[in-house]
């Protein structure tokens, strides 16, 4: 039997893709290779793959990375939750991150180097600036709703 790890985390990604984080930050003595001259890691993760949900340094990942686990991974242990259960929450919360990022793809803010939350602030700074059109404010609208869907999924069932 595969270990959770692979059944939930390599269906999801969320950690590693900048929806959950915005970047990663060394803990005193950590030898991941990510932090050579840096001191922190912006997410999305550079050794993330977006294919498989893969990490390019697994053995070598950060302190952070190995101890961080998901609400959804914690509660399947715990047998408060099911596996399935746990796989239609974070095809859920994929599904919205995949929303919002067209969304905010289509208003000019498609720098997905950037984690999707830094992404959706400026382009609400846009908008009250009045840099966006009418329609540009209508397709907005639709990205504000993903965003508050996507945060309020996060906040009950991801943040351990």
């Amino acid at each position: 039997m595969e270990p959770l790890t692979h059944t939930l985390c390599l269906a999801c990604g969320l950690c590693c893709n900048g929806v959950l984080f915005a970047d990663v930050r060394p803990e005193p003595g950590d030898p991941s290779p990510l932090f050579a001259g840096r001191r922190r890691v912006a997410q999305p993760c550079p050794a993330f793959s977006t294919g498989d949900c893969t990490c390019a340094i697994y053995p070598a990942r950060p302190v952070r990375c190995r101890q961080f686990e998901c609400r959804q991974l914690l509660g399947v242990r715990a047998g408060k939750t099911t596996v399935p259960e746990a796989l239609r929450k974070i095809r859920r919360a994929r599904q919205l991150a995949r929303k919002l990022d067209r969304g905010l793809c289509a208003l000019g803010f498609d720098n997905v180097k950037l984690p999707l939350r830094r992404r959706f602030a400026q382009c609400q700074r846009a908008a009250e600036a009045g840099g966006l059109t009418g329609p540009e404010l209508a397709r907005l609208a639709d990205v504000q709703l993903a965003m508050h869907q996507l945060t309020r999924l996060l906040a009950g069932d991801f943040f351990g």
